[in-house]
């Protein structure tokens, strides 16, 4: 069936606020210097659901008892309804991307409230090729208002991870496992490295981000055991992304930031940079916000530090990774390097550390590290045969 909803918003460009149309103004200019209109992203949304979906349907047909494959179809294809109908601050939303970053806004909004926090100003969230896994915060001129624009691959990054390291979980799941529990360390098998299948998928994940894109990982369907633990893991990663920009509204950093000029596809964006001492704020209430979040959603807090600290570990892999790729020689390619995103993993467990419970929290996430370091190690290995033996990677 054709794309026909070419203004998602119903009402034309009046409806827009400052904020959006400064966004849509920005998106214009980067997608037509990139030979793309409006329709076409609309249409590139639709043909990978056409992709996607009939897949995904079969393997929920396998994997669930005819009643329910019934209910997860027919709630499938309402949810995808509604986001059509969903109105989208820009003609260059696509309807499911921009359902999930409008939920995530939605539940980190709410979890500060529930903090007691004031945010200043409500950003609009919306997408850019940025190429970057972390937000940019962009000050509309002549307002007080802020757009935060996140790359549209992060979601396909998180999602990927997430599968990648459910598969490297040091033990096994049942058909009837709650998930919302944590196992106890003294229950997991006595091998603890995971699969060679979970380091292949998080080596070609690492590997196409190195090349700038994400999206070019391999697609595959994860297998049902693991598909409850990887969808919280998404979740909580996604929800401290979002949460930790937020917390930088809240603690007002925001106001004084000076601009850093990032140049994108010919298109000149002043970015708000951030300190030091900012960016560890905005990890440490990110991370409250995240965790608030994510109970809310009737996530276990367990595995909402599980995720964050996954997806910083991730990055940690990315840096050494990409360390290896412009190394000149062989013998200076597995340097040791401290790592900025290990010393936020550290941060956010002595954060954790003053929380009720977050000790257990923290031995829980401590215990899976050999999972975690055989993840890198096998990233490192792949990348060192690319680049020194049979090929090399651009």
């Amino acid at each position: 069936m054709p794309y026909t909803q070419l203004d998602p918003r119903g009402s034309g460009l009046l409806s827009q606020t400052p904020a959006e149309a400064f966004l849509e103004g920005v998106q214009e200019r980067i997608y037509t210097s990139l030979g793309v209109s409006a329709e076409s992203v609309q249409w590139k949304e639709l043909v990978g659901q056409q992709a996607v979906i009939p897949a995904r349907l079969q393997q929920m047909q396998v994997s669930l008892p005819p009643t329910e494959f019934e209910r997860y179809r027919l709630a499938l294809f309402e949810g995808l309804a509604r986001d059509e109908r969903t109105p989208r601050p820009t003609r260059f939303e696509r309807p499911h991307q921009y359902a999930i970053l409008r939920d995530l806004k939605t539940s980190i909004e709410r979890a500060a409230r529930r903090l007691g926090l004031a945010i200043p100003v409500t950003p609009v969230l919306g997408t850019l090729p940025t190429q970057l896994l972390e937000p940019l915060m962009l000050l509309v001129p002549e307002t007080q208002e802020v757009v935060l624009v996140v790359d549209g691959q992060v979601l396909t990054y998180v999602n990927q991870l997430s599968k990648a390291v459910a598969q490297a979980m040091p033990f096994g799941f049942e058909e009837d496992d709650e998930f919302l529990v944590a196992p106890d360390p003294a229950t997991w098998r006595d091998d603890r490295l995971p699969s060679t299948a979970a380091v292949r998928r998080f080596s070609e994940l690492m590997v196409a981000s190195i090349q700038g894109s994400p999206t070019q990982a391999p697609h595959y369907a994860l297998d049902a055991e693991f598909e409850p633990v990887a969808g919280e893991l998404c979740d909580c990663m996604e929800l401290f992304i979002v949460g930790r920009e937020y917390a930088r509204l809240a603690g007002g950093d925001h106001l004084a930031a000076p601009h850093r000029e990032h140049l994108l596809h010919g298109e000149s964006l002043h970015a708000l940079s951030w300190t030091v001492e900012q960016e560890a704020n905005a990890d440490a209430l990110g991370l409250a916000l995240a965790m608030t979040a994510a109970a809310e959603r009737g996530n276990a807090i367990t595995w909402a530090f599980v995720a964050v600290d996954a997806l910083l570990a991730s990055y940690s892999a990315l840096e050494g990774a990409t360390r290896i790729v412009t190394a000149k020689r062989p013998e200076r390619a597995l340097v040791n390097v401290a790592s900025v995103h290990e010393e936020r993993r550290l941060l956010l467990r002595q954060v954790l550390e003053q929380w009720d419970g977050g000790a257990q929290v923290i031995a829980f996430a401590d215990a899976l590290a050999p999972s975690f370091e055989a993840l890198r190690s096998g990233l490192e290995a792949t990348v060192c045969d690319i680049c020194w033996g049979r090929g090399t990677l651009n």
